[in-house]
């Protein structure tokens, strides 16, 4: 098991036996770098622990610990949280704060406590039937237990279809499931899951006693002092640098924070129109980083098996490309770099938010003049086809976000498999339904930061740069931050102030005060790849598109209309045909 993710740990490898029950762990040196060594185990032997992870409050946890009569052997934060659990139990998760996931022994309880924090940075899949439980970091490191059912879940591939990801709990085999974010479980010696329960959750509970001025400085105060918090590492360490919102700020407060020039990353296309670096530059030339750069090209496919082997299921956001390449990059000067990954979640920077979902904010369509608006009410009585009310339901905001809709996967699935994809949208019901007191565009962060931010963003993020043996570190997700931007009323992160819906403006404007309007208000661009360019009639890879979509025996035809994946090689949607691509890649390694 802990051979086929080594790459997460080329430092070390440690494993821990007791009666039926074994433990391993693969260890990336950040903090102490001699003295935390896993697995570890408390003084008398009783409690040992596999830890995957930084706690940026261990040192005040430590002190604390240290005054109810714990002490100490190593300087690891490893042993903080060994120490939490002796004291508090399961509710030690309750005090942390950072990314982690793990797993301790405890042989007095005969039990096996397994917890993810808060926001799902950090994986943990497990795998339970009737003769076995085991958990690892990648669903690799499970291939090698003869006992687990390796059948794929027809709900889980139908929800990759939709949304380009697999949400927790499921992944793409039934007996293989994922422990959500702020979740823990206990697991009896004898496998029976005894416990799985949530101990957080996203609250929107907008203050309107603030000003907008007043958020800022909050904003700005609180932002800083979580990317101090996060600098603390025992290794040479960076920032990927987009040249976006949110990375620009983090590289700023670096900077500010930081005797020496900060390390920062950028990646960017040959084709025009696609890459950023000029302004990643801009931001580098302001704060005097010691910046790196590297470009790539049509030829990035070739990585595709490699990736396929490493997300270990079914992930179709092509953005993982740049990612592998910007770690790669940033590991060959540090082992550990900040990110500005979750600014658009908290702070309403999508597009999506801002020239999308705003049609729906609503019943009449934004975009008419007053009169027309008016005229508009008259007539929709009467003619309610011509003159339809927007609605905001589900479906509205689904519409903007899948990549098959629910009539072209009904299209595309043999009909003998159709019958079994009625639960395709669960999670996006429930988190809807919890959502119906929230604003108009909380809804839809709502939604994204409890499903595309862990299980695409973070789970993009963590397996790419793990692959280089990087760890990257989030200081937008901590929990000090994430629950003060939980109190910020959208109108003051999303409005249309100067004609137009434009987003994330309290940061764009605490960017702007270093970097100027121009760069700050500028249109978003994200971190995609020209994939239309490359898959296009006259691009580099369109003829593996179609001989991948188009083989006999190439495993799609398996479950999918062959005229259907025609029209989808012959067509024009990228995304579409990159999700096909990598799921073949995907079947092949993995032939049912």
């Amino acid at each position: 098991m802990l051979s086929p993710i080594c790459h997460r740990g080329p430092d070390g490898e440690g494993v821990f036996c007791f009666e039926n029950i074994g433990i391993g762990h693969r260890r990336l040196s950040i903090i102490d770098l001699v003295g935390g060594k896993q697995p570890l185990s408390n003084f008398e032997k009783s409690l040992w622990i596999t830890y995957n992870g930084e706690l940026y409050n261990y040192r005040e946890l430590r002190k604390s610990l240290q005054q109810k009569g714990f002490s100490f052997s190593t300087d690891s934060d490893t042993e903080v949280v060994l120490h939490a659990y002796a004291y508090w139990g399961k509710d030690c998760v309750r005090h942390f704060r950072g990314m982690f996931a793990f797993g301790i022994l405890d042989i007095l309880n005969k039990e096996l406590f397994l917890a993810r924090d808060h926001f799902g940075i950090k994986p943990l899949v497990y795998a339970h039937n009737s003769e076995v439980f085991a958990f690892s970091s990648e669903i690799q490191a499970l291939k090698p237990i003869p006992e687990i059912n390796w059948d794929i879940d027809l709900t889980a591939l139908d929800q990759y279809l939709a949304y380009q990801f697999i949400p927790a709990p499921n992944t793409i085999y039934k007996e293989v499931k994922k422990l959500p974010p702020a979740h823990f479980m206990r697991v009896s010696f004898s496998g029976e899951i005894k416990e799985l329960t949530s101990y957080w959750q996203l609250d929107f509970k907008p203050d309107h006693s603030r000003t907008e001025k007043d958020w800022m400085e909050a904003l700005e105060e609180t932002i800083k002092i979580s990317v101090n918090s996060h600098l603390v590492a025992d290794v040479p360490f960076g920032s990927f640098l987009s040249g976006g919102i949110d990375s620009s700020l983090v590289v700023g407060y670096m900077s500010q924070l930081m005797a020496k020039p900060v390390k920062t990353f950028s990646i960017g296309f040959e084709e025009e129109g696609y890459s950023e670096l000029d302004y990643a530059r801009k931001v580098a030339r302001h704060w005097g980083t010691d910046h790196h750069e590297a470009i790539v090209r049509a030829d990035a496919l070739s990585i595709l098996p490699d990736l396929v082997r490493h997300y270990g299921e079914p992930f179709g956001d092509s953005s993982a490309i740049p990612t592998y390449y910007v770690s790669q990059l940033a590991r060959k000067h540090v082992t550990m770099a900040l990110s500005g990954d979750a600014g658009d979640e908290l702070f309403a920077g999508y597009e999506s938010y801002s020239t999308r979902w705003s049609r729906h904010f609503s019943p009449i369509p934004e975009h008419l003049p007053a009169y027309k608006k008016g005229l508009y009410q008259i007539l929709n009585p009467v003619f309610p086809r011509k003159y339809p009310l927007r609605t905001a339901s589900l479906s509205d905001w689904q519409r903007y976000i899948q990549y098959y809709g629910p009539i072209e996967r009904s299209k595309l699935w043999k009909p003998e498999f159709s019958h079994q994809l009625i639960q395709t949208d669960a999670i996006h019901l429930k988190i809807w339904k919890e959502s119906e007191a929230l604003g108009h565009f909380q809804k839809a962060q709502n939604l994204d930061f409890r499903t595309y931010l862990p299980y695409d963003i973070l789970t993009k993020v963590d397996i790419a740069s793990m692959m280089h043996s990087l760890e990257v570190r989030t200081p937008l997700l901590d929990i000090r931050v994430v629950e003060l931007a939980c109190q910020i009323p959208e109108k003051f992160n999303i409005n249309k102030s100067s004609g137009e819906w434009v987003g994330k403006q309290l940061l764009k404007k605490i960017v702007s005060k270093d970097l100027g309007n121009e760069f700050a208000f500028r249109n978003k661009m994200g971190f995609a790849i020209p994939i239309q360019k490359w898959f296009g009639t006259d691009g580099k890879s369109s003829k593996e598109v179609k001989d991948r979509l188009l083989s006999s025996g190439n495993g799609l035809d398996t479950f999918f209309d062959t005229s259907e994946l025609k029209r989808i090689a012959n067509g024009s949607h990228s995304g579409q045909q990159w999700l096909m691509i990598f799921l073949q890649e995907w079947l092949n390694q993995n032939k049912v």
